[in-house]
């Protein structure tokens, strides 16, 4: 394989097989440490936040690099707090449409994973991942930035942006789909931001399980800043079509500011790529491969 697709399959679906290689740091870069300010690369695990001390939070302020890489925000089998596993109390409250949409899904991990040949996943053939999934799926290195009236929300995996409106404006009554949907948010205290988003394309998939959305789908946001360098996530799903109540996907995840100057590399999902990397390498991942879904 040539180093090229190596790194796409890394920076891509590989990063399933290969994310030791791309997150593999053992220590949390500071901006006192030496290194070529391009690229950089987050710490895997939590050891590497131990013992940091932190500054009081700032008042409304969401801004900086954000990662909730050592926190668990892969979320390979699902939503964090719903991973498809198997186990009981795991599954969401589907509505008898749900659980027939969800039977039309076939994702590459958990219990009800196969191989990418036969799978549907519109992620895995390049297809926008969409919101809430660039939440509930591969939440690891963000940047937030904050104008007059927006924050802006960029995401490393697949290059992907977004807005959410600060300026009052309503949300749309009947809108036109959007991969990522149409977002307003507001400060309901100094440290907590709420945003609420409607109008996802329901093509898309809220997680990387497989669980379904119609286009009543509306989503939560709550982004609580805790300190200078915790920013506490809650992600909630209302949707009447597929689930009989709303549930909490994500449920306070800290993600860890980065220090200043972070570079985030390049995670594009190129298409011809992407099928080079299925046929060499994904067609395993789910049966008997190399990959265990963890």
């Amino acid at each position: 394989m040539s180093n090229r697709l190596m790194i796409s399959a890394i920076t891509w679906v590989g990063i399933l097989l290969f994310v030791p290689v791309l997150f593999g740091q053992s220590a949390a870069p500071t901006s006192t440490e030496p290194h070529e300010k391009w690229n950089d690369v987050v710490p895997l695990n939590k050891s590497a936040y131990a013992g940091k001390k932190s500054g009081p939070a700032p008042k409304r302020d969401l801004s900086g690099v954000w990662d909730g890489t050592a926190e668990g925000g892969g979320a390979y089998e699902g939503a964090r707090e719903y991973p498809e596993d198997g186990k009981p109390g795991h599954e969401p409250p589907y509505t008898p449409l749900g659980e027939q949409v969800l039977k039309t899904h076939k994702p590459g991990v958990g219990v009800r994973g196969v191989a990418v040949e036969i799978g549907n996943d519109p992620v895995n053939i390049c297809d926008p991942q969409g919101f809430p999934r660039m939440e509930l799926y591969e939440l690891r290195t963000i940047e937030i930035a904050q104008t007059a009236n927006q924050v802006l929300y960029l995401d490393q995996f697949n290059d992907n942006w977004r807005i959410i409106w600060t300026d009052g404006r309503e949300l749309p009554k009947d809108p036109e789909p959007r991969w990522n949907g149409y977002s307003s948010g507001k400060w309901i205290d100094d440290y907590t931001f709420v945003a609420e988003t409607v109008g996802m394309d329901d093509r898309t998939w809220l997680d990387n399980s497989g669980r379904p959305h119609s286009s009543d789908l509306r989503v939560e946001e709550r982004f609580h800043r805790v300190s200078d360098d915790i920013l506490e996530l809650t992600v909630t799903i209302d949707d009447p079509q597929m689930y009989t109540k709303p549930w909490v996907a994500i449920d306070k995840i800290p993600l860890h500011r980065q220090p200043k100057g972070f570079d985030m590399r390049e995670m594009t999902c190129a298409p011809s790529e992407t099928l080079d990397y299925n046929s060499q390498i994904g067609a395993r991942t789910a049966t008997g491969g190399d990959w265990k879904g963890r």
